[in-house]
């Protein structure tokens, strides 16, 4: 992911912090609510800082734990190591100071006291938390830009086989990495073309090699060379690889000879006890057989002080490209499996070398390249192939046709007697036949089984069970179950003896228990007198006629006066209960009159009311953002 720089940073952390956290609370609110209002917001931004900070430090990769190839000096020749340290360090520290300004003000704010107070505390908590991300804006930037680099540099392989094609720019190093990998790396006619580390793969032995090719270096010290040259010498000197050192005899690329060997001269150093050849390009201008007697010694002393084999090839042509591919492959692989043992990932493929060095590939030696194909002549002249039997497709026309006829597959069985074909398969289970495990007293087992589940039922086999058993049981069980056969008739028969009217109107009901054959005599006087209401006086003499007289703990009884007062006082309360019940009209109401000072007080209510109805004022609750269409929310590819 980019790395925003300090504006954009702080627009994403504290227009989040608006949208997942709550924006509404008054000053009516208990205290304790107000100050969880703000911690909640000051806790949820520095946490926001925090993940927002430690996933760009994570996705960065430690110098410590990378192969030297990386840490050690291609990163610190595009860009200073220290430098690369320092911006990763000023990241990690403001981490750090974001946290204990965090700490410090929720610790601040379970004291606020106010409103107004937890609100200036968390307005200066926020502030602090934005002054260091916008102090941190040239170290972003920074890592922006590292970013950027890291994400075009090739994926090159520290430990797999690898061969490093070097010399003076436009010796043809990139034409020889087209010829013999897939890659297609830029070549031009002047120097330079090539200005950073280019991969390559190709297969050899049925095993993938690493080829790079590497920006041209010139011959002069090192404290001289330029950044894109750095990177050639990073690789020469940290890869365990084949160098391959081109050297262009035809001098078309500006450079002589005597000057190209020196420069092998001069980076030998970097490839001490390292596999190396010397490849000798642009065969097809200029012969090594036809160069000058003096350049052509120079090479020769210059192979055979070093020990190394020194090989023609031509891009132009492709004279000799396989050769100089196949050997340096073979001198890279003698010097792997004839390395120190190690551990890691370089041993994993010595193990897989040793491996393929065990496996065997067969190829033929010689091909005959006049062996013609061979093609049945009855295919070449198109003759129908004739057959002295029937085809299955005939037999199936005549058999009925598709979906009709079976095809009898047993004909095809090979079996040792002919006449096995047309026997019945056995059923398999467990690889083994089944008839073979057949009993022939089964039928007398299956019944010995019967008998032992009536005896688990029973107790007893059901033929001991109807001899044995008493006469009088058995007689008794039957007129149990009679009886109970009885009770079930019974029960539907009074089920269905009482009578149901649907009607709800006096004339229904007594034509509908008519047809039933009921009695309706009484029905329209008790109708009538269930729908008169009772009065008050018949509620009160209900509520008296049934009360006892009260007797005490003690066995004795009242006397006369206490005992009225008593009397009436019991039968008012009933009374009043009898009247609350009665249900009061919809028109009568239930709303109690209010006095003067409550009236006084609904009428303050709604005025305070109002204001806040019509008159809002822009404060903490309302969700404002001034920019409608922040960049980091709407910038980019959708």
């Amino acid at each position: 992911k980019s790395i925003p720089n300090a504006n954009d940073f702080t627009n994403i952390v504290l227009s989040k912090t608006q949208r997942k956290t709550p924006t509404v609370t008054h000053p009516g609110y208990k205290i304790t609510r107000i100050r969880a209002f703000y911690m909640r917001k000051v806790k949820f931004c520095a946490e926001a800082i925090h993940e927002k900070f430690a996933e760009t430090l994570d996705g960065f990769p430690k110098l410590e734990d990378i192969h030297p190839f990386y840490a050690a000096d291609l990163i610190n020749v595009v860009y200073d190591k220290d430098h690369y340290k320092i911006a990763l360090g000023h990241m990690r520290t403001a981490r750090n100071l974001v946290d204990n300004i965090a700490k410090d003000y929720v610790r601040m704010l379970k004291h606020g006291d106010s409103l107004y107070r937890c609100k200036m505390l968390k307005r200066s908590a926020l502030g602090r938390m934005v002054k260091i991300i916008k102090k941190l804006g040239p170290s972003l930037s920074f890592l922006e830009e590292v970013r950027k680099h890291l994400a075009r540099m090739p994926s090159i392989d520290p430990y797999t086989r690898t061969i490093i094609i070097t010399g003076l720019p436009n010796v043809g190093k990139s034409s020889f990495m087209n010829h013999v990998t897939n890659a297609n790396v830029d070549v031009q006619g002047y120097a330079f073309t090539t200005q950073s580390l280019f991969v390559g793969h190709t297969y050899f032995n049925t095993v993938k090699w690493q080829i790079i090719d590497s920006p041209g270096i010139l011959d002069h010290p090192l404290d001289e060379r330029n950044t894109i040259e750095m990177q050639t010498i990073t690789a020469l000197a940290h890869l365990k690889a084949c160098i391959l050192f081109f050297i262009d005899i035809s001098e078309e690329c500006s450079y002589p000879i005597e000057e190209q060997v020196s420069l092998f001269k001069n980076i030998k150093a970097l490839f001490v006890n390292k596999p190396c050849i010397i490849g000798l390009t642009k065969t097809d201008v200029q012969s090594f057989n036809d160069l000058e007697p003096s350049k052509k010694a120079l090479i020769e002393e210059l192979a055979k002080e070093n020990e190394i084999k020194v090989y023609e090839l031509s891009n132009k042509n492709g004279e000799g490209v396989g050769l100089v591919k196949q050997e340096a492959c073979n001198l890279l692989l003698d010097y792997r499996l004839n390395e120190k043992k190690e551990t890691g990932p370089s041993q994993t493929l010595k193990r897989e070398e040793d491996f393929l060095k065990g496996v065997y590939i067969a190829k033929p030696k010689t091909v005959r390249e006049d062996r013609p194909p061979v093609i049945p002549k009855e295919i070449i002249h198109g003759i129908p192939l004739k057959l002295n039997r029937p085809t299955l497709k005939d037999v199936q026309d005549e058999m009925g046709g598709a979906g009709v006829f079976n095809f009898p597959l047993q004909e095809h069985f090979l079996l040792e007697d002919e006449d096995w074909k047309y026997d019945e398969v056995p059923e398999i289970m467990n690889g083994m036949n089944v008839a073979d495990f057949y009993d022939k007293d089964i039928q007398a087992k299956l019944e010995e089984l019967e008998r032992e589940e009536e005896m688990l039922l029973y107790g007893k086999p059901l033929e001991e069970l109807e001899e044995e058993d008493d006469p009088d049981l058995l007689e008794a069980q039957q007129q149990i179950k009679n009886k109970k056969a009885i009770l079930k008739i019974e029960r539907k028969l009074k089920l269905k003896k009482t009578a149901f009217s649907r009607n709800f109107d006096l004339e229904g009901v007594e034509d509908d228990l008519k047809s039933k054959g009921k009695d309706t005599q009484g029905i329209r006087q008790r109708f009538k007198d269930k729908s008169k209401p009772k009065p008050l006086s018949k509620l009160f003499k209900e509520a008296t006629e049934d009360d006892e007289i009260e007797v005490n703990n003690k066995g004795g009884i009242h006397d006369e006066q206490e005992e009225q007062k008593h009397e009436t006082d019991r039968n008012s309360r009933k009374l009043d209960r009898k009247i609350r019940s009665m249900s009061r009209g919809r028109s009568q109401g239930t709303k109690r009159e209010l006095s003067e000072s409550e009236r006084n007080m609904e009428r303050i209510k709604h005025k305070i009311q109002r204001k806040w109805r019509h008159d809002p004022s822009v404060g903490e609750a309302d969700r404002k953002i001034p920019d409608m269409m922040p960049k980091h929310l709407f910038a980019g590819k959708r």
